[in-house]
């Protein structure tokens, strides 16, 4: 988990992850004296939106595979009702059935077995229990797109991680064969700022096309960066705000009462 690792420092420094799982959360609503877990937690961005929400009386446990994002987490996290926990968030035998109200993935299911990690979330939910989750809409980022475009002329042949999810229909559809009702599907935009791209070469090569990546030689990685910088300022210049302004759906879904 290395990759995750060195993205730790600056994850939580671009202000639109920020805003993205805040959003999240508030879609979410928890209710004060919830039990949450929030799964692929990250820096903690959602884990202490939520953990506002639901009070002192209320606890949100944080999961994560990577002891870099869970160490910055842990400095950003002020509040006594968060526990941290490196773990598999697709796979916690740890936790009971019904152990959570609502379970929270800021745009983590891009790095999850999707039917894996929602079943096991349907477990962990009491029946009626919450799962809300986000993720970009296929095509977006614009950047991203770019990228794998570009990638095609180093003989990489890299997909959209966004697809399985990238519409309204494919989340609807996830949720169900995992045995969810789902609730609703929101689609927006969220702003990136210009500094925002300008970590976009590290966010694509430490993601999920980090592997690829090691495919190419050192004089080709300097070179296709020469070349996706260049590109993706020419791309701001003349579309800002398609490329500003990405899409992404939170979906919300629930637990049936009885199964």
């Amino acid at each position: 988990m290395a990759v995750f690792d060195q993205r730790a420092a600056s994850y939580d420094k671009q202000a639109w992850h920020v805003r993205y799982a805040e959003r999240l959360v508030e879609l979410a609503a928890p209710a004060v004296g919830m039990r949450v877990l929030d799964a692929a937690t990250g820096t903690g961005l959602a884990a202490i939106a939520a953990a506002r929400a639901v009070g002192p009386s209320g606890h949100v446990t944080g999961v994560d595979i990577s002891s870099g994002m869970l160490a910055r987490a842990q400095q950003s996290i002020a509040a006594p009702n968060v526990d941290l926990l490196l773990a598999d968030a697709s796979a916690l035998p740890r936790f009971g059935d019904g152990s959570f109200d609502l379970v929270l993935c800021s745009a983590g299911l891009l790095y999850l077995p999707v039917r894996t990690a929602l079943e096991e979330w349907l477990r962990l939910l009491v029946p009626n229990g919450l799962v809300a989750f986000s993720t970009m809409r296929a095509g977006f980022p614009v950047a991203a797109q770019l990228f794998r475009d570009l990638a095609a002329g180093y003989g990489l042949t890299l997909t959209d991680p966004a697809l399985p999810l990238g519409s309204p229909a494919r989340c609807r559809s996830a949720l169900t064969a995992a045995g969810f009702t789902p609730v609703e599907e929101v689609v927006e935009t969220i702003r990136f700022s210009p500094a925002d791209l300008d970590q976009a070469w590290e966010a694509h090569t430490r993601g999920p096309h980090h592997a690829a990546m090691t495919l190419l030689s050192p004089d080709q990685v300097d070179e296709f960066r020469t070349t996706y910088t260049t590109a993706l300022a020419a791309l701001v210049r003349s579309d800002p705000d398609t490329t500003l302004a990405p899409e992404v759906i939170y979906a919300l879904a629930r637990r049936p009462a009885t199964r």
